[in-house]
């Protein structure tokens, strides 16, 4: 038994990137916090610079929006989550491709009607030179 444990102890002493995320995965969490804090406080600017000019943003309800359709529905309070709560999140990369899907707990209030989602969502972020830019989002209903 002893020497299961030294063993074991070794393996972790020797491999430790084997239970450590990413640099990546990491880079790709922390993208994923400014996105919902950009879209909680409708700040442009850095909505602009989480993503490609070639957006796609899709909603449960089957509408899509480009980049400057999803940024203004922000900035001009179509469209107002005041709390984003993520949750069940998943991270996979592929080269220069980032795959995200996580659960997502948000409070709304479009047109000032206080409302509560739950959403499944899929984003797909696309690594340009050092960053990652989001270039597409799917939610679901469910």
């Amino acid at each position: 038994m002893m020497y299961f444990i030294k063993v074991v102890i070794l393996s972790l002493l020797i491999c430790p990137s084997v239970f450590a995320q990413s640099s990546s995965e990491v880079d790709i969490e922390k993208l994923m916090n400014s996105l919902s804090q950009a879209i909680i406080s409708a700040d442009q600017k850095a909505l602009d610079n989480l993503t490609t000019n070639d957006l796609i943003y899709g909603h449960s309800d089957d509408r899509l929006q480009n980049k400057t359709e999803f940024i203004d529905s922000l900035v001009n309070k179509k469209s107002v989550m005041t709390k984003i709560d993520l949750s069940n999140q998943k991270i996979t990369i592929v080269g220069d491709l980032a795959f995200v899907s996580n659960h997502m707990s948000a409070d709304v209030a479009p047109g000032g009607k206080p409302g509560h989602v739950e959403l499944n969502i899929f984003y797909v972020w696309k690594k340009s030179g050092d960053s990652w830019k989001l270039i597409a989002r799917k939610a679901f209903k469910g």
